[in-house]
């Protein structure tokens, strides 16, 4: 093998160890932000799912019974869809949260006055399922009550 050949050659294998180098940082690279991808993406479906829950629960409150009923069924249907993405630790409860539907979906048909609070209950649990904690209702402020107006003569 002649000297030239021997630098061909070496240049040749440098190139290929340079190029695996570059593509093996590069698909490392790619893969972790694949995986971060898929996270968000886990995260953002069932903080959305959250949102609906809470939205059927103000309108159910707000005596909007037939939007309340609209969004929660719209929750049940996207959350069945969705359970296999979750989590496997949080699987069999939402599998139990979504055994709620019929019950939910026939009270705010209904109209049932119950159904803010069914909802209400839900909502905390579905919280609680993903590690947050339940909202509660704060108490509304006292008012101090106007000072009685005086007359003078």
């Amino acid at each position: 093998m002649t000297r030239e050949q021997r630098i061909l050659l070496g240049g040749i294998v440098f190139t290929v160890l340079a190029f695996l180098i570059g593509f093996g940082w590069q698909y490392t690279r790619a893969r972790s932000l694949h995986d971060q991808l898929q996270q968000t993406n886990q995260q953002l479906t069932f903080k959305e799912l959250e949102a609906t829950l809470a939205a059927a629960t103000i309108e159910a409150s707000r005596g909007n019974y037939e939007i309340s009923r609209q969004l929660a069924s719209r929750f049940f249907t996207r959350l069945q869809t969705d359970i296999q993405k979750a989590p496997e630790d949080k699987q069999t409860a939402l599998r139990a949260i979504s055994n709620q539907r019929d019950v939910i979906i026939t009270a705010a048909s209904r109209s049932d006055p119950q159904t803010p609070s069914l909802l209400g209950q839900l909502y905390g649990t579905y919280r609680v399922t993903f590690g947050d904690t339940p909202v509660t209702p704060q108490p509304a402020p006292v008012q101090p009550l106007p000072a009685p107006a005086t007359t003078t003569q």
